[in-house]
């Protein structure tokens, strides 16, 4: 079964045909994880869910911890309030990218916006291993912080909770491999099919289809034939046609494996 194992549809971007994007969704048979970036996001994942085709996941962004607090107290009220619906914590993790966004929230410096990313991914991270869900987990360097996925492995491998995803990973091949270790999967996207660098492909064909999982990260990132328009999750078979491409596999291996990949992890129906 086709599994889109990131996806926004509680962002504004399907505020004005969420609907219509949910019954393409279910026509398709297509399972897919809702990702809170944010209280509010994290609760409108919670009310698309139902148990069935749609599920959610509760976080908050890195590039939003400077934008209001994680309550712990109240992501585990979600959770505990919505049993069967909820199935990860996340996405968090190191954006080492968006650092204006945080200077012009009021951060002093580098060092105090690593620390609050730190104290946030931490947090998940023990819901996440307090609760038996998965972690789904945020990177991206910066032009001069190229570190955030060796931030991520070295914290991932000192708290030693291994069951979760680095999604839309943008590391290099010895990083993900290092995940891999861990025991993490790898989150892959729209991107492989336009990525011009070689790196994502090469990441794709070494780290075992055990290990890889397949999503849209809807609305961003449309895969090409869509690339530069609002991207939905029912996109996500282009993921697995280049997919199968690389590996030179068929669809449907791809589809069965990444998709049983999903339903393991994160315990999907």
């Amino acid at each position: 079964m086709l599994v889109d194992s990131h996806a926004h549809l509680n962002f504004q971007a399907f505020n004005e045909d969420r609907s219509q994007v949910i019954a393409r969704c279910k026509n398709a048979g297509l399972l897919v994880v809702n990702v809170g970036a944010a209280k509010a996001t994290s609760q409108q994942a919670i009310d698309i869910a139902d148990g069935q085709n749609f599920y959610a996941s509760l976080g908050l962004h890195p590039i939003h911890v400077f934008d209001e607090e994680f309550e712990i107290n109240n992501y585990q009220k979600l959770i505990d309030d919505n049993r069967g619906k909820v199935v990860a914590m996340g996405e968090t993790g190191f954006d080492y990218f968006h650092l204006d966004m945080s200077f012009a929230k009021g951060a002093k410096s580098v060092a105090e916006i690593k620390d609050k990313q730190k104290k946030v991914f931490l947090q998940h991270l023990e819901l996440a291993k307090k609760n038996n869900l998965a972690v789904i987990v945020h990177g991206r360097n910066g032009k001069d912080e190229p570190d955030a996925y060796q931030d991520i492995y070295d914290l991932l491998k000192t708290f030693a909770y291994t069951r979760g995803v680095v999604h839309c990973f943008g590391g290099n091949l010895s990083e993900a491999k290092q995940l891999v270790d861990l025991g993490f999967y790898i989150g892959i996207t729209g991107i492989i099919t336009f990525d011009k660098t070689g790196v994502l492909e090469e990441i794709v064909r070494e780290v075992p289809l055990e290990h890889i999982l397949i999503e849209t990260d809807a609305p961003y990132l449309a895969p090409e034939p869509y690339r530069g328009k609002r991207n939905e999750p029912i996109y996500v078979k282009y993921v697995a046609e280049k997919i199968a491409q690389i590996k030179e596999k068929s669809v449907e291996d791809i589809i069965e494996i990444t998709g049983d990949n999903a339903r393991g992890l994160f315990n999907l129906s």
